[in-house]
């Protein structure tokens, strides 16, 4: 059997308002799609800042077979890709799309190196695969949510990760650009063939290539198994403690408060 290329086990995380994290264990295979879901403070952030390098915690974490810290070396870090929830910009500050895009490749080649050839040719291919393309000469600050997510995710894709972490990567998109942004990492998965985190409070609109759920409630994690199951009205009532139902109209899961 290989070896899982993210396992925790026993992880906690402590803040002086209590914990964020409690005894969280968990293994994901390599390719896997695994949603992270449940309600506002379930800790879910937290946990992809843990496996990304950005946050102190207890027990312990194995990326790629080896036990890690969190302090990461540079090859660690350069194989986890993350792309946060959308983030405002300042519509003056002077980048440009094309080359928000080639930062992703920064991380590789080193501060002191510009990128190629080889470089600029798999940026253009993965913005004309988000039809970025007709924007790359525009400056950052003037797209709109949705293009800024993309953005977000060509540059992620761009440092060639083995794991990437998606933090709620459809709030505060309207509801076509959220379809369209999720169809993006439908074929990204499909065509890169990565190990994807997908953190998320809506589990109306999640990608269809997430098979497997994790749900967590007060830095606990309350279920891991398949999204079906994770998704039905039994399990979501237990998870934020009201009756729940859920029913499926043109391929699309819906809930129905009761």
């Amino acid at each position: 059997m290989n070896e899982p290329i993210i396992k925790l086990n026993g992880i906690t995380v402590r803040k002086a308002k209590g914990l964020l994290l409690d005894g969280i264990s968990l293994s994901v295979s390599r390719n896997e799609f695994v949603g992270i879901i449940g309600p506002n403070g379930a800790g879910k952030t937290t946990l992809l800042n843990v496996i990304a390098g950005f946050e102190r915690f207890e027990g312990t974490l194995g990326l790629f077979g080896r036990r890690e810290s969190w302090r990461r070396c540079r090859e660690t870090r350069l194989r986890v890709g993350y792309v946060p929830q959308l983030f405002q910009i300042d519509p003056a500050f002077p980048i440009l799309v094309a080359e928000a895009v080639m930062t992703g490749a920064i991380g590789r080649l080193g501060l002191f190196r510009s990128p190629g050839r080889q470089e600029r040719e798999n940026a253009m291919r993965l913005m004309e695969m988000m039809r970025l393309a007709h924007l790359a000469e525009r400056p950052l600050g003037q797209l709109s949510g949705g293009e800024r997510q993309k953005v977000s995710l060509a540059r992620a894709i761009l440092q060639q990760p083995d794991i990437l972490l998606m933090d709620e990567p459809t709030a505060n998109l309207d509801i076509a650009v959220q379809k369209e942004v999720l169809n993006l990492i439908d074929e990204i998965h499909k065509q890169e063939a990565l190990t994807f985190l997908f953190v998320t409070h809506d589990f109306n609109m999640l990608p269809s290539a997430m098979r497997r759920a994790v749900l967590l409630d007060h830095g606990k994690k309350v279920f891991d198994g398949d999204i079906d199951t994770a998704l039905s009205g039994d399990t979501l009532s237990r998870l934020f403690q009201y009756p729940l139902e859920t029913f499926e109209r043109n391929g699309r899961r819906f809930v129905s408060y009761g």
